[in-house]
């Protein structure tokens, strides 16, 4: 049997093309993918995972990047969305990062700035509801540009042939109408780019766009949001083999590039969807073992649905009926309320199990099948594409369908709480394309009419809404599935598939109370891989609620932020002014709290305000000197500054805190240079006490400079640090290009101090806060601090009334970091500390590049790559507190500012993608902590540093001692309150 599907009335055009995967020379037609031709070679092993595994195509529209490979030289390339070319060198691994192996930009030398584009309307995704949209706008009169990441217009849904067939007419009616649908748009003079990624919308008027490999930001008046969905995971053992794919996958290969998936294709899934992919399989001449339908066989009990779907759709449902004929024809089973229950398979799949289920969804015993199988499709539903409509702060609920997930909240016509945007489509929530039409017309229309532009509303439209509105309701109450339960899932399933996180990980977490999609993120990596979390934070989510009890919120769901799928960052960088230290700004509460039961009034020694790093070294130390001591916070561990922190362990001083750019003539930061080596040893011990790797790595840092002046200021900087006890010498170019070779050759020479390091923050705060609870220390989660009373007399303590109960405290530590002026307030203390929202970039993993902490003598640069194999890229840059999120975020000028600055220190980081930027919080003071008691308000202590995480454990062991013994080891003089009142 060829795996190329034969149709009578579809030729092929793209003439033959040879290249070369792994080494072996592979046949491939022009204007088919790399996925298509090596499926039709019968090749299904693409990516190494870090484990040692292999993945290949699963979602086949780029958002799973299981797909990824590497095309002459160029890394991490989707397959299904990377053309085929003469003479292709295409493997499987990533470059090996050296000199013979090196990683090739990915994007073409940026220009001095991204271009800019105006438009009155922008429509993001050429799909049914995006084209329709804009249509409709631009018949009105409106300028629309539509942005595409696909490689032909369409969507998921019309599924266009590719370049590499052609067709005298269309095949059948979903051809012929997205044909219909695409010369319209065009013919109406909307202009359509594909191959364009949008990876993110700051605002409702700007959009941050690839466009032919270059960046572009994109002003609209009106901006719709129409991105599509992707299917639903469904884990059970197995799923991530080669071979193991979503229905849409293996339509796409069937449908655009007419291959086969497959050999012995078996189709899982629930709804008609599975059916036609079948249908069509069969008539190219595929094999198709069987349909599993999780649905349980419709029956004359559902006749007023079925009244309702052949009233509101009749073609479709006869379309249905038709499907079942085929497939009843050619001997193909359909086994009603059957799912899968394993995928076999060594390197890839070979065979699959399924069983047939109860109404309730489980496992009927005695009816397991076993199918010998080299392809299964899975068609379980879909989840929307939310993620721009989420980064711009869009109001959200959470849909109770199948594993449940988060659907913008729209009007009729796709207007969402924001003004100016639209979201409309499967990419809001799950309609199917009758209403994703329908849809696209009204937002495009009422996009228009916004403008001014003479656009009544469509009767027509609404009347095609509702009917397609009825029609999904009958359909999905016809095909209703079990509910869904992860209860039998067993422990050793892969959850994440990017960073191959278990079942029975996730579930240790949460009955550790890690219960929370941030925190198991924080402590598993799930979600951290290049497909952000889409095909895992659904599954996490309904695995908290099903283990918790705690009904889930959208906003509960892994934050939003860009970009929004990978993107390299060679494409982003653009130089920015320099200015001096970091921006202060106020940042108002950020807690989004999960735990608010009232608790009875509790007395401790010690109340800790403050469950970051600070607030889980002194819970340490505290209770590992005997004392009771109680940890609040109105959020939870490690959630806030602490848990997006880069991880460095700076022992130098940061070049904005010496020199003309420092605060107070840098002379509090000089005198905080003791406490960083004491500091680091701390974290030794600490990662030894608490018997797990904290990664904690002393690699030595690199100060680089790229001029004179940078030279000259570094000999000055190294010679203050040498008169505190730091270790730094200055290196020339060679010296620096032996420690580190990746470096840029452009750079003159470093300051070297060997006692720098890193961490992983992720990993840290958890460890410490766990054992000081293993000793006996209390937290208090979503317990906000609202107001402290000072008892009269001296020791008399403390009475603090929180959200949740009130706590007797004999002490009071303030360790609530860029919070802390909002706790001193309540004693009438001023504390001279403002929040200062910095953003920090990571890559996708990478080959060993750098093992330095590095960073920049004139710019704003922190540089280090994590032992997940990512660079983290940080240094200082401003982000920005956003209203619509609730959240700081990274600002566009800061990424491309960063990122900038990041690529002439390190060349190879064109070659990379980022997968991540997130905003953290460095605390402003005066480049010295706080440290100690209040004069005048006795038993009231501060533990305040800007230096977070290095300076916690010396800051707490400090503030410990003082509460303990009334005395420190070191003067904190330099760093007491004092100095501001």
């Amino acid at each position: 049997m060829s795996a190329r599907l034969t149709n009578p009335a579809i030729a092929t055009t793209g003439r033959p093309v040879r290249f070369w995967y792994d080494g072996q020379p592979q046949e491939g037609l022009e204007g088919e993918t790399i996925a298509a031709a090596l499926a039709a070679a019968g090749i299904r092993e693409m990516r190494h995972t870090r484990e040692g595994g292999r993945r290949g195509l699963y979602c086949g529209m780029g958002a799973c990047f299981d797909c990824l490979v590497t095309v002459d030289g160029r890394s991490s390339q989707r397959a299904c969305l990377t053309k085929v070319a003469e003479g292709q060198q295409v493997r499987s691994a990533m470059p090996a990062g050296t000199a013979s192996d090196p990683l090739v930009a990915l994007a073409p030398e940026a220009a001095a700035a991204p271009e800019q584009l105006e438009v009155d309307v922008l429509v993001i995704g050429a799909g049914p509801a995006g084209l329709s949209a804009a249509l409709a706008a631009r018949r009105a009169g409106a300028i629309v540009l539509v942005l595409d990441e696909r490689l032909e217009s369409g969507g998921q849904f019309y599924k266009p042939l590719a370049p590499s067939h052609r067709a005298r007419t269309p095949s059948d009616r979903q051809f012929a109408d997205g044909l219909a649908l695409e010369r319209e748009t065009l013919a109406a003079g909307v202009r359509i780019s594909q191959g364009a990624q949008v990876w993110a919308a700051f605002s409702p008027r700007e959009v941050g766009a690839l466009v032919d490999g270059r960046a572009h930001v994109i002003a609209c008046r009106q901006l719709v949001i129409a991105p599509g969905a992707y299917e639903r995971p469904v884990p059970f053992p197995g799923w991530t083999l080669p071979g193991v794919m979503t229905t849409g996958a293996g339509q796409t290969l069937a449908r655009a590039y007419r291959v086969a998936p497959g050999r012995q294709v078996l189709i899982a899934g629930n709804g008609p969807l599975n059916l036609q992919l079948a249908a069509e399989l069969l008539a190219g001449g595929a094999q198709v073992l069987a349909v599993l339908e999780s649905a349980p066989r419709p029956s004359l009990r559902q006749w007023r649905q079925m009244l309702v779907a052949a009233r509101t759709a009749p073609d479709l449902l006869q379309q249905g009926w038709r499907y079942l004929r085929q497939l009843r024809a050619r001997g193909v089973p359909v086994l009603w309320g059957h799912v899968v229950e394993a995928a076999e398979g060594r390197d890839a799949l070979r065979a699959v199990t399924a069983v047939r289920t109860d109404a309730q969804g489980r496992a009927v015993p005695g009816t397991t099948r076993r199918f010998e199988a080299d392809t299964l499709c899975l068609g379980y539903g879909f989840i929307p594409s939310t993620e721009l409509a989420r980064m711009l702060g869009c109001e959200h609920r959470l849909a109770d369908r199948h594993l449940g997930y988060p659907a913008t909240v729209t009007r009729e016509d796709g207007a969402t709480s924001l003004d100016g945007v639209y979201v409309v489509g499967d990419g809001a929530d799950l309609g199917g394309s009758r209403v994703a039409l329908a849809r696209g017309r009204l937002a495009g229309r009422a996009a228009a009419r916004t403008l001014g532009f003479d656009a009544p509303e469509p009767a027509d439209a609404l009347d095609e809404l509702h009917r397609a509105q009825r029609f999904q309701q009958a359909l999905w109450s016809i095909y209703a599935a079990p509910p869904v339960s992860l209860a039998a899932v067993p422990d050793e399933t892969l959850l994440c598939r990017c960073e191959e996180v278990s079942f029975g990980s996730v579930r240790e977490q949460i009955r550790a109370g890690r219960d929370t999609l941030a925190a198991i993120k924080r402590n598993t990596r799930l979600g951290m891989g290049r497909c952000q979390g889409r095909y895992c934070a659904a599954t996490a989510a309904r695995l908290v609620g099903e283990l918790t009890g705690r009904p889930p919120h959208a906003e509960q769901y892994f934050a939003p932020r860009p970009p929004a799928k990978p993107v390299p960052a060679g494409a982003l960088g653009f130089e920015k002014p320099e200015w001096g230290g970091h921006k202060p700004a106020i940042t108002p509460n950020l807690a989004r709290p999960v735990e608010h039961t009232p608790f009875a009034p509790l007395r401790t020694d010690v109340l800790v305000i403050g469950a970051g790093v600070l607030g889980s070294c002194l819970a340490y130390y505290l209770s590992q000197d005997g004392q009771d001591v109680t940890v609040a916070d109105r959020d939870d561990v490690n959630l806030q500054a602490s848990g997006a922190n880069a991880g460095s362990l700076h022992v130098q001083l940061l070049s904005f805190d010496f020199g003309a750019k420092a605060q107070a003539g840098g002379g509090p930061a000089a005198a905080t240079l003791p406490l960083g080596p004491t500091s680091v040893r701390l974290w030794q011990e600490i990662e030894a006490a608490c018997g797990e790797d904290l990664e904690v790595k002393i690699t030595g840092g690199l100060m680089v400079a790229d001029s004179e002046a940078g030279m000259r200021f570094l000999e000055a900087k190294a010679a203050l640090e040498r008169s505190h006890g730091i270790d730094t010498q200055v290196i020339d170019g060679a010296g620096l290009r032996q420690l580190s070779p990746a470096l840029s050759e452009r750079l003159l020479g470093a300051a070297h101090c060997p006692l720098e390091g890193k961490i992983n923050p992720l990993r840290a705060t958890y460890a410490v806060a766990r054992r000081a609870q293993e000793q006996g220390a209390r937290l208090l989660r979503g317990c906000d601090v609202q107001r402290i009373e000072r008892l009269p007399g001296d020791g008399a303590g403390f009475v603090v009334h929180t959200s949740r109960g009130i706590i007797h405290a004999g002490r009071i530590v303030n360790a609530s970091g860029a919070w802390s002026s909002t706790i001193g307030h309540m004693l009438g203390v001023h504390i001279p500390v403002k929040g200062a929202p910095l953003q920090m970039i990571v890559t996708e993993p990478a080959p060993a590049l750098v093992n330095h902490l590095v960073a920049h003598a004139d710019r704003h640069l922190s540089l280090k790559q994590a032992a997940s194999g990512g660079l983290i890229i940080g240094g200082g840059w401003t982000a920005a507190f956003h209203d619509d999120m609730r959240l700081n975020r990274a600002e566009r000028a800061s990424i491309e500012g960063n990122l900038w600055v990041a690529r002439q220190v390190l060349p190879a980081v064109s070659g990379l993608h980022i997968v991540r930027c997130w905003a953290g919080m460095n605390v402003n003071i005066d480049g010295a902590p706080i440290i100690g008691d209040v004069p005048g308000v006795p038993a009231f202590f501060n533990a305040v540093t800007s230096n977070g995480y290095t300076l916690a454990p010396v800051t707490a062991r400090l503030v410990t001692d003082l509460i303990v013994r009334g005395r420190t080891d070191i003067d904190i003089t330099p760093f007491r309150i004092d100095r501001f009142l």
